[in-house]
């Protein structure tokens, strides 16, 4: 057993805790790093639209990545407020996917005061909130900015329900969660079992398994992208 020091805490939480304070020094010189390299993507804004229960990991990792190349997310919500998001999974006991309570994330901007032309990109993580903000006018609006002006827009997972509902996309490659499939055929879009289908500026994928072939190809499509934004 761990000899307990003046403070009661033992040395081996000691040395667990100096190993810890040492990752998070190595982590936060290699943010510094990252943030002082050129990159393609330094200062491109990109809208992350959220609603009550979008899924969490997703959301996460699409900002973090963002981040790490010198893009700047901004999280947009019917409210400002702390938002709850959720963790889905799959058990094999059951035939459908699991819901947890996941983080809950601050949001920046209120759809009713987004200028679409002030952000380079758009991204709809999957979860519950595609099936709320779709009912929005504003998010509907902007959606249509971002398909009509062929501007870099991601769908993840159930995100490809906001597509459908703003604008048409008979013709379309897309991909989306097995569940909403049949949505996706009868909307008229072409369904690709991909974990990530491309198809101009529009980039669909089919859940957060797939995140690591999804978010490059977006950052790809977001590089290259000549839109401006104020």
């Amino acid at each position: 057993m761990a000899e307990k020091t003046a403070t009661g805490i033992t040395r081996r939480g000691a040395l667990a805790a100096l190993g810890l304070a040492a990752a998070g020094t190595a982590s936060v010189a290699a943010a510094q790093r990252r943030a002082t390299r050129p990159s393609p993507l330094r200062g491109k804004r990109v809208l992350v639209a959220l609603g009550e229960f979008s899924e969490g990991l997703e959301t996460y990792y699409m900002i973090y990545r963002l981040r790490e190349e010198g893009a700047q997310p901004v999280v947009a919500a019917a409210d400002v407020k702390p938002l709850q998001l959720v963790v889905h999974d799959f058990d094999p006991k059951y035939s459908n996917y699991t819901e947890m309570l996941g983080y809950k994330i601050a949001t920046e901007i209120a759809y009713r005061d987004v200028d679409p032309g002030d952000y380079h990109g758009l991204l709809i993580p999957g979860g519950r909130g595609p099936e709320e903000i779709r009912q929005y006018p504003e998010v509907l609006k902007l959606v249509g900015h971002f398909l009509d002006g062929n501007l870099p827009l991601g769908a993840m997972c159930h995100g490809p329900q906001v597509l459908w509902a703003a604008r048409p996309i008979r013709g379309r490659r897309m991909t989306c969660y097995a569940g909403i499939r049949a949505d996706l055929e009868l909307a008229g879009a072409r369904f690709v079992d991909a974990p990530v289908v491309v198809d101009r500026s529009l980039v669909t994928s089919r859940g957060w398994p797939d995140l690591p072939e999804f978010m490059p190809r977006f950052l790809e499509v977001l590089a290259s992208s000549t839109a401006s934004a104020g």
